[in-house]
């Protein structure tokens, strides 16, 4: 969601800025705006629409050159979107600046106080209480005044700050949203996220609930609320300049996708041994808790994620032959089960920030529930907060839909359902040996999908162009993955696209079917194909157009389709991951197709930061 930039240091900050901020476009924004210091003074400009139109304004009416400042990409969550509702927002004499991402819970009481002590408000946003309560509170300290201020606000938020009074001196502060500290040769930055940083840093220290981050020219120091100083232990950003970039590829969309067999191996990477395997990660959490104390196991997530929880509760019920719950992380908080110290909560994050799922984790937590988080990130909230982090490795993923976070989410939850196996004595042992085999052929029989499905999915996307419904259908994990289907044709070609269980569409659905309208069957499942051909049947006597996706080899489902697309064949609980290759393409060309911008989709953000 909103985005954060900071930069002290000898350069203009400008471009920085505004170069830094460019590399947050991924996380969904309305407006943008920046605050530059020269060390005097400080000058402010704001636009609402694409960073783009901030750029020009600035290009049109030059902003004050200066060395210091911050900037901000706002996503509306309170007020709609425009320059006046964007960041920087000030008090009324102009003398604080802050951006801000997350949400202030208390804003309307705060705000109903300063009213009354009156201070006037221009915008509907929660942010402006910070500066008002700033101006209300200020000692003439900057750090001291931000030392006052945030005990009262509630919520999970991240805050950069300026003042007029200090204008060589910007505060951050994180506190259950991230921001992230970069050091460079005589100069600092602030990023909500380590992407804008890969061309100017890799050396971070992502800073922590109840910490102060104050950066001048010349020191950058990190303090407690309470004044005591702490020493930064520092990390180094994994990630090349280079995946951050588009290369030969249109959209960042197309190039995640086709990097899905890098991006499984590096999942798979150090992890795979003859006979099992080998997750380092899990090693303490087994030392301290016993796989056969747990009686249930409960996965949660949101979006992609949790159709990939999905997945890994049919594999991991099946090896491990005790109960798995499914749960979206919005509603687990609140409609959860029992949870106790014999549950095991998985959650699912790619960013490992999303602000559903690390509330559902703390309900977790709070009931002293066992966790285990599986994230892209490995210095994220989330998986600092888990009992234990497993990280996918997956790389950078810019494009706002999930592609390869999803199959190597599904690729991890096997690798984890694998190593729970081995604590219990269920069923999980037998199925072992081969699905190691399949594992180490992964990557391979992705690379193969790719290959065989990319001109064929780009032919079917042009036959959908005029259309406005589609349906997905599957039976069993193939069910599943229809559900992941529809929502990437859903959020990026803007398709009213559906998912239905194959064996229920007479039970409501079919009366939708009219004749021409596109029908995607997913019949990867052999043991489940001859019902699911059944239901195609069904279909055709309806005059819908379907094309089946089916393993190379089988024949059946050809001879009931319209078209057919093969993929590889793979153990049962490998074709979703597999089967998920031409349905991402399919949104992609869809979406291509209709000339919208798939990496940016209308209203959404990558990175929920925001409950």
């Amino acid at each position: 969601m909103s985005g954060i930039v900071g930069y002290v240091g000898k350069r203009s900050s400008q471009q920085i800025l505004i170069d830094c901020l460019m590399h947050l476009e991924y996380r969904g924004y309305d407006s943008a705006g920046l605050a530059i210091s020269n060390g005097n003074e400080i000058e402010m400009r704001k636009e609402k629409g694409r960073i783009q139109d901030l750029e020009a304004s600035i290009q049109l009416d030059p902003i004050l050159k200066g060395t210091l400042g911050i900037g901000h990409t706002r996503w509306a969550s309170h007020g709609t979107p425009s320059a006046l509702n964007s960041h920087p927002l000030t008090d009324n004499k102009e003398n604080y600046y802050v951006v801000h991402n997350g949400i202030i819970e208390n804003y309307r009481q705060l705000r109903k106080v300063l009213i009354t002590e009156g201070y006037t408000f221009l915008t509907d946003t929660d942010t402006e209480v910070i500066p008002h309560l700033l101006a209300k509170y200020d000692t003439g300290d900057l750090k001291e005044t931000v030392r006052r201020v945030l005990p009262m606000l509630q919520g999970s938020f991240a805050l950069a700050i300026m003042s007029k009074t200090q204008p060589d001196t910007i505060i951050g502060i994180s506190q259950e949203n991230p921001l992230i500290l970069g050091y460079g040769d005589g100069e600092a930055f602030l990023s909500s996220d380590i992407s804008a940083l890969l061309s100017y840093t890799k050396e971070i220290y992502p800073i922590k609930n109840n910490e102060i981050a104050v950066l001048t020219p010349t020191t950058i120091t990190i303090q407690t609320i309470g004044g005591e100083s702490v020493t930064p232990v520092k990390s180094l950003i994994e990630w090349d300049e280079e995946e951050i970039t588009l290369q030969e590829h249109d959209f960042f969309m197309l190039k995640e996708i086709t990097e899905q067999p890098k991006a499984i191996k590096q999942t798979l990477a150090g992890r795979l041994t003859a006979s099992s395997v080998s997750i380092p990660e899990l090693d303490t959490f087994f030392e301290q808790f016993q796989m056969e104390s747990f009686r249930k196991v409960d996965i949660v997530a949101s979006g992609t994620s949790y159709h990939s929880g999905m997945i890994g509760k049919k594999i991991i019920e099946q090896m491990l032959s005790i109960p798995v719950e499914v749960s979206i992380s919005s509603e687990f908080s609140f409609e959860h089960g029992l949870l106790d110290d014999q549950t095991l909560v998985i959650v699912l994050s790619q960013s490992g920030e999303t602000a559903d799922t690390l509330s559902a984790l703390k309900e977790a937590k709070a009931h002293g529930a066992k966790t285990i988080a599986i994230t892209n990130k490995k210095r994220s909230n989330i998986a600092r907060k888990a009992d234990c982090m497993i990280c996918t490795n997956a790389g950078p993923e810019l494009a706002v839909p999930a592609t390869k976070a999803y199959t190597c989410q599904m690729t991890a939850l096997i690798l984890l359902a694998i190593a729970l196996s081995e604590k219990v004595s269920g069923p999980g042992n037998k199925m072992t040996p081969d699905m190691l085999e399949a594992l180490k052929e992964l990557p391979n029989e992705v690379e193969k999908c790719l290959i065989m499905t990319q001109d064929a999915i780009d032919k079917f996307a042009q036959v959908t162009d005029d259309q406005d419904h589609l349906f997905l259908i599957g039976r069993g994990l193939d069910y599943v993955l229809a559900l992941e289907g529809a929502l990437k044709l859903q959020e990026v070609a803007y398709l009213h696209a559906d998912a239905y269980a194959a064996g229920e569409i007479k039970h409501g659905t079919m009366a939708l079917f009219t004749p021409g309208i596109p029908v995607i069957a997913l019949a990867t499942q052999a043991h489940l194909r001859e019902k699911t051909i059944s239901n195609i049947r069904e279909i055709k006597a309806r005059d819908a157009y379907v094309v089946g996706i089916t393993t190379i080899g089988d024949e059946s489902v050809a001879e009931v389709v319209d078209e057919v697309l093969y993929i590889p064949e793979a153990h049962a609980f490998f074709m979703p991951i597999l089967a998920a290759i031409p349905l991402q393409l399919l949104a992609y060309y869809a979406g291509t197709v209709r000339g919208y911008n798939v990496d940016r989709p209308r209203n959404l953000a990558k990175s929920l930061t925001v409950e």
